[in-house]
């Protein structure tokens, strides 16, 4: 591949873009990733908030495809960045670069619905409730005109238990032996895939089709990790097992109902009544078999929500094994006498289903997994407590090197957050990545100018005074407020401090629109908050990253504590033990670095445009008072600084 001009090509789009800045940072990275293609090396890129790194991977990579017909995945951590690609940088690209290249988003299967499992619902009556009558009809008239079946294009959100009963499923389908098969929304999704030089995902569907054995990607060259620092705990969770109790009534409801009567074998009865009837017999022991398991947690580890370590083998007695077998034998003998394709492929996932439940339960009761944490995690909620089951890997470093890192190159690694302390080691060892380029760009924003990093002059110390510490968190909390009306977001790093906040701050704050993580979906709490100049969200680590609210409708984040990882956490916890049993120290190798990076993330939140201002308020003294504060201070941008509230009514009185 010929080294292309970069300089000319960013040229020729500021003439294109309206209100397009020049950034060398841009340019620079652009000529960094074009030098990993031509090397064949992976690359780490840290390029800081307004770089634009999208357009600085795109252009080399689709010079790369279009001129040897080659394919590249653009996998990213958000649903926003994904838009972004698909919807802004994807077609301005195509219409300025002087090349004929083609994208598609990838998304996973049960985000398509399936013909023939919404007929086949309408046929056996599945939808029993009169919510779910109501919503299979709007969904009617909406497959008549759609032309992608995406669920995302509905104009309102179907509930769970019915987009489960009429969307594509992998198990269950019947490939080109279904009769709906040349109108099937996924094939059409699928046949623009394989013609696309450009395949944008996410982070979840990229290790999905890693766990699959590359069955649900197309076959790809290289890849773009985008907003990468999230990828180690994505993959642990991937590579992860867990059983819950909602799981198990799920697969079994979806044999048959006994509440509706509704499922499976209700088709099945009028084939083999008897071999149905056989299942069902084996099908109500199990279930009394999965009440006397969880009964068992419940008697073991009590109903309080909680998450608790286990650390010896056979802490509960496993009733669901024999039972499960049973049944899963019972189905194998049904599919001996089913003639029909479409009934073969459901009782085939059955049979799976049971086979893979049965596997974790197995390896998570006996511990079976070298190098894996075990625990259990129970959520007490109203009528339908959770009781999970989970294992994952503790260190992922060799499996990632093993399957990414040696399987396709070159991979490009970037964030605005990837590094700490000026170095890529933190994530370098999490991901097992060796002898790579890399490459650290800072933002062009002026963080000197435009933002204010306010520490109040005292506050207690949360790890020696947490009730003091809290109390006085929320007098500061309102007494900031009160200069900002609104247009702040309240960072936590628990629940708990969140819903104490809340509850001070909805009966105190008059005028203010106070909304809370959790008390709606994401997306619409950010529609409210950017439509509203009076609003104060608060939320937890789904909003200290990969959210992005531009101008005067977000002009203070305040970040309350710290954000060490939970020290209990049983994935945390196995790392840090990990660690010392390496003769390393569990905080400077783990515990700070993951911190930095995350308040980082949170930092990143305010200044999202070249002429944002705006103040970050921290306001955990430790960053002060403690030994590792300096590195958590360093790591920031360079900004004025402030200690007291007079300071931050002059900063905004001036405007910056």
């Amino acid at each position: 591949m010929e080294v292309m001009n970069m300089d000319e090509i960013f040229k020729g789009i500021g003439r294109n873009l309206t209100n397009y800045e020049f950034r060398p940072q841009q340019i620079q990275m652009a000529k960094a990733v074009e030098e990993a293609i031509l090397s064949n090396r992976h690359l780490l890129v840290e390029a800081g908030t307004g770089v634009g790194k999208s357009l600085a991977y795109l252009i080399p990579f689709i010079k790369w495809c279009v001129r040897n017909n080659k394919k590249v995945v653009i996998s990213t951590y958000t649903k926003t960045l994904q838009e972004q690609l698909i919807k802004k940088d994807l077609p301005f690209l195509r219409g300025v670069l002087n090349l004929d290249f083609r994208f598609a988003l990838c998304l996973g299967g049960r985000n398509y619905l399936c013909l023939r499992r919404f007929n086949q619902g309408f046929s056996y009556e599945l939808f029993e409730e009169e919510r779910e009558v109501k919503e299979i009809m709007r969904i009617n008239k909406w497959q008549k005109r759609t032309d992608t079946g995406l669920r995302s294009e509905l104009d309102f959100e179907p509930g769970e238990s019915i987009w489960s009963k009429i969307c594509r499923e992998s198990e269950l389908c019947l490939g080109k032996k279904c009769l709906y098969r040349k109108n099937c929304f996924y094939n059409k999704a699928r046949l623009a895939e394989y013609r696309s030089h450009i395949l944008v995902t996410n982070h979840h569907l990229y290790f999905a089709n890693l766990i699959s054995g590359g069955r649900v990607l197309p076959k790809f060259d290289a890849v773009v990790f985008d907003e990468a620092h999230t990828l180690e705990d994505i993959a642990t969770s991937y590579l992860g097992i867990e059983v819950s109790n909602f799981k198990i009534k799920y697969f079994f409801d979806s044999i048959l109902n006994p509440q509706t009567g509704k499922g499976f074998l209700l088709r099945i009865r009028s084939l083999n009544r008897k071999k149905a009837g056989d299942v069902e017999k084996r099908l109500d022991e199990a279930r009394v078999s999965a009440q006397d398991f969880f009964s068992g947690i419940i008697s073991k580890f009590g109903e309080d929500s909680k998450v608790l370590r286990i650390r010896t083998k056979n802490f509960i007695f496993n009733h669901l094994r024999e039972p499960l077998l049973g049944l899963t034998s019972e189905l194998a003998e049904l599919l001996k006498d089913v003639k029909g394709e479409e009934d073969r492929i459901e009782i085939k996932s059955f049979i799976s289903r049971g086979k893979e439940i049965n596997s974790g339960l197995s390896a998570i009761i006996n511990m079976s997994l070298d190098g894996y944490v075990y625990w259990i995690e129970i959520l007490d909620r109203p009528r339908r407590p959770r009781y999970s089951l989970c294992a994952a890997p503790v260190d992922i470093s060799s499996e990632f090197k093993d399957k990414v890192l040696n399987k396709v190159r070159p991979i490009i690694f970037t964030s605005a957050t990837l590094s700490t302390n000026g170095n890529f080691g933190f994530k370098k060892r999490g991901l097992g990545i060796e002898g790579a380029n890399e490459f650290l760009l800072g933002s062009p924003f002026d963080y000197r100018k435009n933002a204010l990093l306010y520490i109040p002059e005292t506050m207690p110390d949360p790890s020696t005074e947490f009730e003091l510490y809290r109390k006085e968190v929320i007098e500061e909390i309102k007494r900031i407020l009160s200069i900002m009306k609104g247009r702040t977001f309240v960072l936590f790093t628990s629940f708990k401090m969140m819903d104490a906040v809340f509850n001070v701050l909805k009966k105190n704050s008059v005028g203010l629109n106070i909304l809370r993580q959790g008390d709606a979906p994401r997306y619409k709490l950010l529609e409210k908050f950017k439509s509203r100049r009076n609003c104060v969200l608060l939320g937890t680590s789904t909003f200290w990253q990969g959210i992005d609210v531009p101008g005067k409708a977000l002009e203070c984040v305040i970040i309350t504590k710290l954000p060490f990882a939970v020290p209990d956490d049983p994935i945390v916890e196995a790392k840090m033990e990990l660690l010392q049993s390496q003769n390393k120290n569990p905080f400077i190798h783990y515990s700070l670095p993951q911190a930095i990076i995350m308040l980082r993330q949170g930092f990143g939140r305010l200044i999202r445009r070249k002429d944002d201002i705006g103040m970050v308020s921290i306001l955990d003294p430790r960053i002060k008072t403690r030994y590792y504060g300096r590195s958590f201070l360093d790591a920031l941008p360079e900004c004025q600084k402030a200690g007291r509230l007079e300071q931050v009514q002059e900063f905004f009185r001036k405007g910056g």
